[in-house]
């Protein structure tokens, strides 16, 4: 079997990859959601891989890996790797699952960060984020329609509404103002600016509230930046040790930063019982090497779609294990090519995995447009594993077409 072309195309806000082979079996993924500019790579990596074997995955991912980068650059060689496990699956006949080793569980518990569609109390029209009360209402909301759980929850710089605090000048929660950046999705996050006595308290009462009124039988996680100063970061985490959160999230460095910060995590890490996390935008094993050796961190959350694939999770979670740390995978993103991947790769690690990120199909007739899913796939939180080869999902190849843009019209021939 032969790689004889790869496409692309734009369905909804997801670039699509489509590998094609010479024996007609073809190979699919996601990109992350709102990363069209990714598209324009599609012809410089096909180039790489056109005449490969796509079942000696391996083989191919040596020919592209260390053409990519830190989230969201290596966006790309990660989705080829996932679409390669589908085709391999394909060809075998057997679910992707099987490939990486085998199964340990028959269901995989999955966490919320977002999760469109749900009814919730007290959402604010100005899209300036939720108080503690709000938000606790919400997490209980969610809970109870969606049965998730873990929920996380935004705070301090990922926040919109802290982020709007700490640009306000006069409320005093940072010591200097950095405002948004007009038209930039991904400002710098505030960096440099140390938190006030009242911003801190802020950050503290948030996560306490939430947890006083939310209970003990949700867990509780919150993405944090990056943007938070070392010491004010280990403030913030040694203040909210009675509350047993899940994790503290990017506090320092994370999303979009295209380095670790290992020795800065260490410290924080060394200096509280609450678990501190990061690691979403990392990419390849070789950068999670300091943080895991140095157990800087207590939970590590790669994304299968930027840290280079399915193997290069199951590699690193194994090693993260071997050193003490936790796993919850990234993925709010990834749609639901991307939740059928995290589906395989996930049921397949050892204990220290917790849960992964789910991606709910976004908008909703994204299952309207594939085949595959079983019947109660997602319940109470838990993903069912399913059996089919491959990754597990298809393309409904009639009624995606309908969704294709004037010049991706041919994704599909």
């Amino acid at each position: 079997m032969k790689i004889v072309d790869m496409k692309s195309a734009i369905i909804g806000s997801n670039v699509c990859l489509r590998i094609v082979t010479d024996k007609g079996i073809d190979g699919y993924s996601q990109v992350e959601n709102f990363k069209e500019y990714i598209a324009v790579n599609n012809d410089y990596y096909k180039q790489q891989i056109i005449g490969c074997d796509p079942t000696d995955v391996e083989d191919v991912m040596r020919r592209i890996r260390r053409l990519g980068a830190f989230k969201p650059w290596g966006k790309y060689v990660s989705s080829i790797e996932m679409a390669l496990w589908d085709i391999a699956g394909k060809e075998a006949g057997v679910p992707v699952y099987k490939l990486l080793g085998g199964k340990v569980r028959d269901k995989v518990r999955v966490y919320c960060t977002r999760y469109p569609g749900l009814k919730m109390p007290n959402e604010d029209p100005g899209n300036k984020g939720l108080e503690a009360e709000a938000r606790a209402e919400n997490i209980l909301a969610i809970h109870e329609q969606a049965g998730f759980s873990i929920i996380k929850s935004p705070v301090a710089y990922h926040s919109p509404l802290f982020r709007s605090k700490a640009e306000d000048v006069t409320a005093g929660f940072t010591y200097n103002s950095y405002p948004m950046v007009p038209k930039c999705q991904y400002p710098e996050n505030f960096n440099g600016s140390m938190l006030t006595t009242k911003g801190l308290d802020y950050l503290i009462n948030y996560v306490r509230t939430i947890r006083e009124k939310v209970g003990p039988d949700i867990g509780i996680a919150f993405d944090c930046g990056p943007g938070l100063m070392a010491p004010d970061a280990l403030k913030f985490a040694k203040g909210v040790e009675d509350c047993n959160v899940m994790w503290l999230e990017d506090l320092v460095s994370g999303d979009y930063t295209p380095y670790n910060l290992a020795q800065v995590y260490r410290d924080i890490t060394w200096n509280t019982t609450t678990n501190i996390h990061t690691g979403e935008q990392v990419y390849l094993r070789q950068n999670y090497r300091e943080m895991i050796e140095g157990q800087c961190v207590n939970v590590i959350g790669p994304d299968p779609a930027d840290v280079g694939g399915l193997a290069e999770l199951k590699w690193i979670t194994e090693y993260a294990n071997l050193h003490g740390i936790l796993m919850a995978p990234h993925g709010v993103f990834d749609g639901i090519f991307g939740m059928a991947a995290l589906t395989q790769v996930s049921c397949t690690l050892p204990n220290n995995y917790i849960a992964y990120e789910y991606p709910k199909g976004d908008p909703d007739w994204w299952y309207d447009i594939v085949k595959g899913l079983p019947e109660n796939f997602f319940k109470d939180g838990f993903v069912k594993v399913w059996d089919a080869p491959g990754i597990g999902v298809e393309f409904d190849i009639p009624k995606a077409e309908k969704y294709l843009g004037p010049e991706d019209k041919d994704f599909f021939m």
